[in-house]
């Protein structure tokens, strides 16, 4: 199972995992903030993709969980966007387990061949401008060294690692960046005052972004990581591969990628042992993560008063104030400032700005409460549409179902013992039981029964659906409605 590279240009591999309630109510569990508009109309994800193309890139290879793959193929489908594949990560073990997952996957199809690593839920306000250091990086790549790219600070902060750049590297007479030297190369989160001496010393904020030759970083886990290249290796040698026509999809065995040590970084793992890294500086890029609602306002276009808008807002006589109205209502501020709002579609958080980090005490109180709303969202997106729980009364939830670009759906019918269908308008759509397909009637409900498989299809392009489902089992979260049944059992191939 591989990875196939062509070797003159670069492969993207942006890495899409982790969960986080640090942006809550924005952010859940099933909804990190790699899927959420958070800057703009497009979603960090989707501003990552558009950041890699590129002539200078191939297609690119997205990692991520099982968890999330139904998002990151609506939302790569919304960009019109190619990707050569997804690598399925079976667990989550952490970036030393991705970054060899994408190496070793790589180097089989091309061990020359140059990997651009990345998070997918960073923000880069110039990406010409990071995209010309990627090109600077690119003799520091082919001459074997892994490459990572430092932010120059625009102030200490104690929320990010730090890299202390050792002696210029100088290729044809230009200084295209600086080996990192070990030990203490790499520095974990400071305090305050040791932050402020970084930054008088030139380190550079660790973005945890690299470019490498994928052969490069096989060999550093090698000697450096044994543990994680084995695991990974037989995960890689034991998985699957299956073509669907658009894209490649690689899955490593679980056994074996689950011999990998917990929450293993990759500066712990490699980058701190190595001899072969080197950093290149990124200044001006506008890079930030987002690491609090608070950090949100910092980073965000604001209106003459200071205040952050998105969503349907009035505000009058306010300033300095943060606002995400989604849920549809009007917000209204008035004679406020250095407040936050955050009005999701089922929870509002009104916090001092200030306090942005009592966000984590009020998760953890709602976790104590059981609180669905902590981790999950009322709305997902799937690969073939979306739905959406609209209210919820009696024993019945009223969701919103919609069905794009022609696709279909077969699944069981779960969590609930009946649910309803109501096709909207003047569209067209069938339903299948058994094989056989009838045409919906717009107006008029079918049924269907627990137990029941049954497919939904399209031929307009957009079906839209009332969807009933009848003394539903609520600790069913939606992700896991319309469990498909579809599935073929994907060959034991190898590619390349």
């Amino acid at each position: 199972m591989s990875i196939p590279s062509k070797s003159v240009k670069i492969t993207p591999a942006i890495m899409i995992g982790g969960s986080g309630t640090r942006l809550w109510p924005l952010s859940r569990s099933n909804m990190p903030k790699q899927f959420l508009q958070l800057v703009d109309d497009r979603s960090l994800f989707q501003n990552t993709l558009a950041r890699v193309n590129d002539a200078m890139f191939s297609a690119p290879w997205l990692l991520t969980s099982r968890a999330f793959i139904d998002m990151v193929n609506a939302q790569a489908r919304q960009m019109e966007q190619e990707f050569a594949g997804i690598v399925l990560e079976p667990l989550q073990r952490g970036t030393a387990a991705a970054l060899a997952a994408v190496a070793i996957a790589a180097s089989e199809g091309d061990a020359d061949a140059l990997v651009l690593a990345m998070p997918a839920d960073h923000v880069i306000d110039d990406p010409a401008l990071f995209l010309e250091a990627v090109r600077k990086a690119v003799p520091l790549a082919e001459s074997s060294k892994i490459v990572t790219f430092g932010i120059v600070p625009t102030e200490p902060e104690t929320g990010f690692g730090y890299i202390r750049p050792g002696e210029p590297h100088v290729v044809d007479g230009e200084e295209i960046g600086a080996l990192v030297n070990q030990p203490g190369g790499f520095l974990e989160k400071p305090d305050l005052e040791q932050a402020k001496q970084f930054v008088e010393m030139g380190y550079l904020w660790n973005a945890g972004i690299f470019l490498f030759r994928a052969s490069a970083l096989v060999e550093e886990l090698k000697r450096h990581a044994p543990a994680v290249y084995e695991a990974v290796a037989a995960s890689i040698a034991g998985g699957t591969s299956r073509d669907l026509g658009s894209h490649m999809l690689l899955m490593p065995a679980e056994e074996h990628f689950a011999r990998c040590p917990l929450e293993m970084p990759i500066d712990t793992a490699v980058l701190e042992k190595s001899a072969n890294v080197a950093v290149v500086p990124c200044d001006d890029i506008g890079w930030a993560d987002i690491g609090s609602l608070s950090a949100l306002w910092d980073i965000s276009d604001k209106d003459e008063n200071g205040n952050v808008l998105r969503g349907d807002i009035l505000v009058s006589q306010s300033r300095n104030c943060l606002v995400h109205a989604r849920s549809g209502r009007r917000v209204v501020l008035s004679h406020i400032e250095d407040i936050m709002v955050i009005d999701s579609e089922d929870a509002v958080v009104v916090l001092p700005k200030a306090q942005a980090q009592r966000v984590k005490e009020i998760v953890n109180s709602l976790k104590k409460m059981d609180a669905p709303e902590v981790s999950f969202t009322r709305s997902a997106l799937k690969s073939w549409g979306a739905v959406k729980i609209d209210r919820s009364y009696g024993d019945s939830q009223v969701c919103a179902v919609s069905l794009q670009g022609k696709n279909s759906v077969t699944y069981m019918v779960s969590g609930a013992e009946r649910e309803t269908w109501l096709l909207h308008g003047d569209q067209r759509a069938e339903y299948g039981v058994d094989g056989h397909f009838t045409a919906f009637v717009s107006g008029n409900p079918v049924s269907f029964n627990r137990g029941q498989v049954v497919t939904i299809r399209t031929a307009t392009g957009l079906s839209e659906f009332t969807y009933v489902r009848k003394d539903p089992d609520l600790n069913w979260k939606i992700d896991d409605w319309f469990p498909q049944v579809a599935e073929v059992e994907a060959p034991k191939v190898r590619l390349g």
